[in-house]
């Protein structure tokens, strides 16, 4: 039986949801009869090194989200090490993670996806799209660090306040129907639909992690030709990074088109995140998801 090493927790800002997916996929690999152990990401990755060596895994799963874990940095080290790791590879996480690179690939790819700029705050005294528009980070997770701008107000709040450095990006605010697709191994799975409380503007930290403070339906209530329309675009999306293993894909939904937001390489891992509850409405369930990532993984 294959020894998987699970990789999660780390230093950053999404430690928690890190640790949470972590000790959901080991409980399923545990159940699978994997010979299992963890790493919690220490800061200093020459440990990172020296704990991977001493424990020599067969696969890496990797449940890191955010930098480091989740923008190539870690595949890198996987790759030196040879060893084979869930998820996306190098050239794919990096690109995915950084926002304003994944926009210009979907562009030149012609999928659909919001007016989107890349600024310098300081040197924007005034908002350059028209309102409400979004802001953020270009390599954050999880909805951290973003935005919706709807006055000059609002502009300036966000400028005395903003702590992510003085690049950001900046995209018109589209107020749709929020539709998200999982793909796995190149494989569209199908869709969900994300309805936050209205108190929400966006679909944000809070409404992503606190029980209650949303809705989701599985699959999105869209009829099959809109349900094949979300999946070719999320398939398209994924392909277009050069994506493998699993990704969620995060969409706005018109009525007759999917406008793509981002890519997520390494989306939330417990029973009831969503590219998990999507993989069970087509009746595969945790313990087989886990199981076939475990299968896949590989090295760049």
């Amino acid at each position: 039986m294959k020894k998987v090493t699970v990789l999660l927790g780390g230093p950053g800002k999404e430690r928690e949801v890190s640790l949470n997916s972590g000790k959901a996929t080991l409980s399923a690999l545990e159940e699978l009869g994997f010979i299992t152990s963890t790493i919690d990401l220490p800061e200093n990755l020459d440990e990172l090194v020296i704990q991977l060596k001493a424990i020599n895994p067969d696969v890496v799963f990797n449940c890191l989200h955010g930098p480091i874990g989740e923008d190539g940095t870690v595949q890198s080290i996987l790759n030196d090490l040879k060893i084979p790791y869930t998820h996306s590879g190098v050239t794919a996480s990096t690109h995915a993670m950084d926002k304003w690179t994944s926009y210009q690939i979907f562009k030149e790819n012609n999928i659909p996806t919001p007016e989107t700029k890349k600024i310098s705050l300081s040197e924007n005294p005034y908002c350059p799209l028209p309102f409400p528009c979004i802001v953020k980070p270009i390599n954050e997770g999880s909805s951290f660090g973003i935005y919706v701008i709807s006055s000059d107000k609002d502009w300036e709040e966000l400028k005395q306040n903003w702590s992510f450095g003085n690049e950001c990006i900046i995209q018109s605010y589209l107020k749709l129907r929020e539709i998200h697709a999982a793909v796995l191994d190149n494989v569209a799975l199908g869709t969900i639909e994300i309805c936050p409380k209205e108190t929400f503007s966006i679909f944000s930290y809070q409404a992503k992690y606190v029980p209650g403070e949303a809705r989701f339906l599985c699959p999105a209530p869209i009829d099959k030709d809109m349900e094949e329309l979300a999946k070719t675009t999320a398939l398209q999306t994924y392909q277009s990074l050069g994506c493998r293993g699993l990704a969620r894909i995060d969409m706005m939904f018109d009525g007759k088109v999917f406008y793509v937001l981002e890519l997520n390489t390494q989306p939330g891992f417990t029973a009831t995140s969503l590219a998990p509850q999507i993989a069970k409405s087509q009746n595969i369930s945790f313990a087989e998801l886990v199981r076939k990532m475990v299968e896949s993984a590989r090295c760049d």
